[in-house]
């Protein structure tokens, strides 16, 4: 479903928790004893992002309904895969029956990183760091189907999906509030997973958010493949400027802390979001798409994109 870029990590910095907690003098206890979930685990039991195991993480998919919705699509014997490497960064892997790669339901994995905010355009926030769960890579996706006209293929996209970005939404929810964070943290590196994550995220920068929410406006009668497809063609163009819309990835945020919530519902967020999102207008040359994908098609495949 999505693949991060190396240009992430260029707004973050890591947290070194050996750096702000150190043991009392004479303390021979380790470390980590005294940290409760936020210790280290490798010598216990994996736990996803320090404090759920498997079964908790399908006790958490129960009550959200995706263990019934997977069920539902002829998945049985669901179990959870928790495991975390050297670079901390956690992986939580869904599988049906066994665990062989073509089981494989669920590719999830998560890092801790602390956000630092960049440019004039959030001088006003207030915020100076912000401790997010960045998503470094998930696929939700269906091993045993095929692409068909009722389930076209998105640019970037390998298999069809599972339908159940919304049950894991609230798993997120769900997890976030346990380990106390300001929020998830995605960079969508097509305009199709930043419509799909719009139901629960928004960009920081309130212009893309603003610009977003314009294009859903405008577009609204045609299909996210369209629209993915105009955006890499460039054929969604901007009615005041007669240029073509650049889709430009950015953060985008999952909030779940009071400070991250208020951000977003700040006047100089919704004054600025307000701003842009009346100004622009957009129009779609749905034809010169057509054929600029039938182009692009002839020499890549739409799993390259």
């Amino acid at each position: 479903m999505k693949k991060k870029k190396g240009s992430i990590f260029k707004y973050f910095e890591p947290i070194d928790i050996s750096s702000a907690i150190s043991a009392p003098d004479g303390d021979a206890r380790p470390l980590d004893d005294g940290l409760g979930f936020f210790s280290s685990t490798q010598r216990k039991e994996n736990l996803f992002l320090n404090r759920f195991s498997g079964n908790d993480i399908m006790d958490i998919a129960a009550r959200v309904g995706m263990v019934a919705h997977l069920k539902n699509l002829g998945f049985e014997n669901l179990f959870a895969v928790v495991e975390r490497d050297e670079a901390m960064i956690h992986y939580l892997k869904i599988y049906y029956d066994n665990q062989n790669p073509q089981n494989l339901l669920i590719d999830l994995r998560l890092s801790e990183s602390r956000f630092v905010p960049k440019g004039e355009a959030f001088a006003k926030s207030g915020i100076a760091t912000l401790d997010m769960i960045v998503i470094e890579w998930l696929s939700a996706e269906n091993p045993g189907n095929i692409f068909d006209p009722t389930k076209p293929q998105l640019p970037g996209q390998k298999k069809p999906g599972l339908g159940c970005l919304n049950y894991l939404m609230e798993m997120m929810y769900i997890v976030g509030r346990e380990v106390i964070k300001d929020g998830f943290m995605d960079i969508p590196d097509h305009m199709h997973g930043a419509i799909m994550y719009s139901r629960k995220f928004k960009f920081f920068n309130p212009v893309h958010e603003a610009i977003l929410q314009a294009i859903i406006r405008d577009l609204k009668g045609h299909s996210l493949l369209d629209i993915s497809w105009g955006m890499i063609t460039g054929t969604i163009v901007d009615a005041a400027t007669n240029a073509p819309q650049v889709y430009d990835p950015s953060e985008q945020i999952f909030p779940l802390s009071r400070r991250m919530k208020n951000y977003f519902k700040s006047k100089e967020y919704q004054k600025k979001f307000d701003e842009v999102y009346k100004k622009k207008r957009y129009r779609f040359d749905y034809e010169k798409m057509t054929a600029l994908r039938d182009e692009i098609l002839k020499s890549k495949k739409a799993v390259e994109l």
